[in-house]
């Protein structure tokens, strides 16, 4: 029943200021929008800790149109149904007819506008991120699809070494023991993504707390990957048990970035249907992911499985260890 879902399965802070605040140049700071750096005419600033952005450059790569209002120093900024209305030097802002409060007003820095980018991303439906290992704003639109490579990585690990993965997420951290020996192909994928920082942020997209979480694709949706598939390393060595960590796949040989973590009994079922590599065991946090499993969820828009969840639980960070 695994293999006839459609999607991979298992088969399934930081605009200018007010002028009594000092604005410090951010040259090393840098803005990605679905990936892609943005260059400015004017470079980012830091203000109080928060980063400020040309307002033009921000508003418009988002998909707004902006309308200035030279005599109240107001900008208007329209994307779709949404109304956004700023003033430089106020931190005050409204977004259709309701008012909020931004924490760093905007300011004019070399003649140019600056905004705070989180707010503006944010006020426009995206999501934002701050990676401190990069010094990047990582905003993601709905049309973000992640990282796309040519093909899957050449072999960069040492069988002969132990590789554990240090999983950082909003609930807490566990950490996975790699088998690079049962399933080296399997094991470099997954080290060259998360030393790429491929998995920052990445959402659990599917939930089932008897069975097992899902996580790995960077759109969220299921149907997400690294724009390359590699071979499946069958059979698995060890059974499917609770802390077992597996490909998600599509079908034969489709693997990508998708993964799962068993995380109940049910997850034992798949022993009669072996079709997902195993790569790696929970070492140690394992109620952090059993107390991901138990994150509530409803049924998804495209069938009557309940398994979508219903709060965001991402993984912040992956980080390898060799030794």
């Amino acid at each position: 029943m695994f293999r006839k879902t459609t999607t991979l399965f298992l088969t399934g802070m930081l605009l200018a200021v007010a002028p009594s605040a000092t604005a410090t140049a951010a040259t090393d700071i840098a803005v990605l929008i679905d990936g892609k750096v943005q260059q400015y005419d004017q470079s980012p600033v830091l203000v109080q800790d928060r980063c400020l952005v040309p307002l033009r450059g921000i508003f418009e790569t988002l998909g707004a149109t902006i309308t200035w209002e030279e005599m109240t120093q107001s900008v208007t900024a329209v994307k779709g149904s949404d109304t956004i209305k700023l003033q430089i030097g106020s931190s005050a802002a409204t977004k259709n007819g309701q008012n909020l409060t931004l924490s760093v007003a905007p300011q004019v820095v070399h003649d140019r506008t600056m905004v705070p980018v989180r707010f503006v991303a944010e006020a426009l439906g995206a999501d934002v991120y701050w990676n401190e290992d990069t010094q990047s704003v990582d905003i993601r639109t709905a049309n973000y699809i992640g990282k796309q490579f040519p093909k899957a990585p050449a072999m960069l690990i040492d069988t002969a070494k132990d590789y554990t993965a240090v999983v950082n997420t909003n609930k807490g951290t566990f950490k996975i023991h790699l088998f690079d020996n049962d399933s080296p192909i399997t094991v470099n994928n997954f080290v060259f993504l998360a030393r790429d920082h491929y998995y920052d942020h990445v959402k659990f997209h599917r939930i089932i707390e008897r069975f097992m979480i899902q996580t790995g694709d960077p759109t969220g949706s299921g149907a997400g990957g690294p724009g390359y598939s590699f071979q499946d390393e069958l059979p698995p060595k060890k059974p499917y048990t609770p802390g077992i960590v597996a490909m998600a796949n599509a079908g034969p040989n489709t693997n990508g970035s998708q993964f799962f973590i068993g995380t109940g009994d049910d997850v034992q079922y798949l022993n009669k249907a072996p079709f997902y590599t195993v790569f790696g065991e929970v070492s140690a946090g394992m109620d952090v992911v059993k107390a991901i499993a138990a994150t509530p969820v409803q049924e998804k828009q495209w069938g009557d499985e309940k398994s979508s969840p219903i709060e965001v639980v991402t993984i912040d960070s992956i980080i390898i260890e060799e030794k």
